[in-house]
């Protein structure tokens, strides 16, 4: 007679029945979950999107929650209130504009070049990113009170401090006046590349000219650099 440890052990099966066939039909697939942070920056990007197409007054913050894939509540969550969420999105967008720029690889040992690369680099970003200039004249109408305190000492002052070292790079190897005012310089190549492109379609039907012609871009980047190094270009 063989022993019981020579007999071959059956494996136990699962219970079968219509409890167990019950909660297989109970079981729903999990939901997967986005992680806070990305839930948050998919509402900013949205917001984004929003406050760019309709300015402060039309956004709806439903649309904003829908085109994020997400919820009012949570959008509130986040950031409070409308307002809150507007004054988020400046400093998303101004955050963007500066990250950028400081990515830039200017070679100061060539001032000149390095300044016409600062003015071809705010050129290039408002063509390519033109929602900030429609939540900056939203902005504008509230007299430029979400761009204060932090915004303002952050990311104007790195803006500031990488056109100080190209302006003082310049004056040191004798290339650049010494009295070069940096706030003049700033408020020129501002002035000479936000205008053009922010009323590019009022100023193309009352001159009867297309601006976005490419000819017509890449003729106005040069000249604006000519004026730009003509502001600052030491004389004597």
């Amino acid at each position: 007679m063989a022993n019981e440890t020579d007999m071959p052990m059956r494996e136990l099966e699962p219970p079968r029945g219509k409890a167990a066939s019950r909660r297989k039909k109970a079981a729903k697939p999990r939901r997967r979950t986005r992680a806070p942070d990305q839930t948050r920056e998919a509402l900013l990007r949205a917001a984004v999107a929003e406050f760019a197409c309709e300015g402060y007054g039309g956004a709806r913050v439903d649309r904003i929650s829908k085109a994020a894939k997400s919820n009012d509540r949570m959008l509130y969550y986040y950031f409070t209130s409308k307002e809150k969420l507007f004054h988020h999105v400046i400093e998303h967008c101004y955050a963007d504009l500066v990250a950028r720029e400081e990515a830039l690889d200017l070679d100061l040992t060539r001032p000149r070049e390095a300044l016409a690369a600062l003015i071809a680099f705010n050129w290039s970003y408002y063509w390519e990113n033109p929602e900030l200039l429609s939540i900056l004249a939203s902005e504008n109408l509230f007299k430029g009170r979400h761009v204060r305190n932090n915004i303002r000492g952050v990311f104007a002052n790195t803006q500031l401090g990488l056109l100080e070292q190209v302006l003082s790079s310049g004056v040191k190897r004798g290339e650049f006046k010494a009295d070069c005012d940096r706030i003049h310089v700033f408020l020129s190549i501002l002035s000479l590349t936000y205008f053009y492109r922010a009323n590019l379609y009022t100023l193309s039907n009352y001159m009867q000219i297309d601006l976005a012609d490419e000819g017509r871009r890449k003729a106005w980047l040069a000249h604006v650099q000519a004026m730009i190094h003509d502001l600052v270009r030491r004389r004597d």
